[in-house]
């Protein structure tokens, strides 16, 4: 069944959207300590507000993507990219979150993400390349629709929104995407890989953090 990207993003799709997003990372501790309940109906709705405020869904600076499956209209997957005229991460000051509702269990993981993102912003900070930036920071894929392409669509999309603007693109990519070469085999470019292991942590739903960083300027170079 064909997919197709789309840049109508609907009020309607929100829900859905943010279902695509937990239901692909939500081993993820930070995952969890965003949206605490999930996609519980207590918590849904929420969490729905919570989703669009973090990835920007609305603001004038990001631009927004989903893939559709044509045969049957389901969304599969979507992406965010906010732009911005220079390095958004010169002189930046870190971001400041509370999880007071997260599992005391997996606290570590949360701030070990959480300072090592700081990291990453300074590897993005050090980028001395002129003119507008693109980051690419949210991608993500229904696990029931994974390796038709749905990812492949969106970062493609990334790349020619980033290209039409003249810009640098950042991404920070996990490990899956990493080894199947989602980026790099587009002319992204490794610049760190950061990565938390904790046995006391780590259980059978969460083996740890792999978060790699890439940059891919102007025509791939």
């Amino acid at each position: 069944m064909p997919l197709v990207l789309s840049e109508q993003i609907n009020d309607t799709d929100f829900e859905h959207l943010f279902a695509i997003q937990y239901n692909a990372f939500w081993k993820d501790p930070v995952i969890r300590a965003f949206y605490p309940g999930g996609l519980s109906d207590s918590a849904r709705w929420d969490n729905v507000e919570i989703f669009i405020r973090t990835l920007g869904w609305r603001a004038h600076n990001v631009a927004t993507a989903k893939v559709v499956d044509v045969q049957t209209g389901e969304i599969c997957a979507f992406a965010t990219m906010r732009m911005f005229d220079e390095n958004p991460f010169t002189f930046a000051q870190p971001p400041h979150f509370e999880f007071p509702h997260i599992d005391e269990a997996l606290r570590p993981a949360v701030e070990w993400v959480l300072n090592s993102k700081d990291t990453r912003r300074r590897t993005f900070e050090a980028l001395h390349a002129p003119g507008s930036y693109c980051y690419f920071q949210g991608l993500g894929t229904d696990p029931a629709h994974q390796r038709r392409g749905a990812a492949t669509l969106l970062v493609e999309w990334a790349i020619k929104t980033s290209e039409q603007r003249g810009s640098t693109i950042m991404v920070e990519a996990s490990r899956d995407a990493v080894d199947y070469g989602l980026y790099t085999k587009r002319g992204f470019q490794t610049i760190d890989t950061h990565h938390y292991f904790d046995p006391a942590v780590c259980r059978a739903d969460f083996d740890g953090m792999h978060v790699t960083t890439l940059v891919r300027k102007p025509g791939g170079k």
